[in-house]
C-alpha cells in the first residue's frame, strides 16, 4: 500500500508523474511556487496554459511540464485564507476541493505518483497547521489508489508542523 511521504526540500527537483501547482484562474504565471514553475516551463507551458478554460477555486487543470523534471502539471487554485473570520470554513471547503480535484484528475489520467506543496499556506496565507490537517485528511482516504504521494514543504519549521499535525490526528 502506498504510503504518503512529508519531506522538505526543492520540489522542482524531484521527480514523479506529476507536480500539482497553485494557480491563478486564468493559469497565467503567478507568485510563489507558481512563478517557479512558469519559469521553468517557458514559453511553451504559458501557451498551453492559455489553451485551458478558466479554473475556479477548488478545481484542477492538467498540462504537460515540459521543461519541469515531472511529466505533467495539475494546477489547482487555492482559496485564500482570511484569518478564521465568518468566511474561513468555506475556505476549509474549497482548499479540500483543491486536493480532492486534483487527485480525480490525476486518476483520470492514470498518474500514479504526485508531488504536492503546501497548497493554501504559501502566498495565500492558509497557516501551516490547517493546511496539512484539511491536505492529510484528504490525501489518507486516496492514499491506496496511488503509488507515492509526496507532500514537500519548503522549510524545516513547516515539516515538522505537517509531521505533527499527521501524528496528533491520523496516526502518522
Amino acid at each position: 500500500m502506498a504510503q504518503i511521504e512529508l519531506t522538505c526540500g526543492d520540489i522542482l527537483a524531484l521527480r514523479a508523474d506529476a507536480l500539482v501547482c497553485p494557480a491563478h484562474k486564468h493559469l497565467i504565471r503567478g507568485r510563489g511556487l507558481s512563478a517557479q514553475v512558469y519559469d521553468r516551463g517557458g514559453a511553451a507551458l504559458a501557451a498551453a496554459c492559455e489553451q485551458q478554460p478558466e479554473c475556479a477555486v477548488g478545481e484542477a487543470r492538467l498540462t504537460r511540464a515540459y521543461s519541469l523534471p515531472v511529466k505533467y502539471l495539475l494546477h489547482t487554485v487555492t482559496p485564500q485564507w482570511s484569518s478564521g473570520d465568518q468566511w474561513g470554513a468555506q475556505a476549509l471547503v474549497e482548499l479540500r476541493r483543491c486536493y480532492e480535484s486534483v487527485l480525480s484528475l490525476a486518476l483520470q489520467n492514470r498518474l500514479k505518483t504526485l508531488l504536492f506543496p503546501a497548497l493554501g499556506a504559501g502566498t495565500n496565507r492558509f497557516p501551516h497547521e490547517i493546511a496539512a490537517h484539511q491536505a492529510l485528511e484528504v490525501l489518507l482516504e486516496h492514499v491506496g489508489e496511488f503509488d507515492k504521494l509526496t507532500v514537500c514543504l519548503h522549510t524545516p519549521t513547516a515539516l515538522a508542523e505537517w509531521r505533527r499535525v499527521g501524528k496528533r490526528f491520523f496516526g502518522g
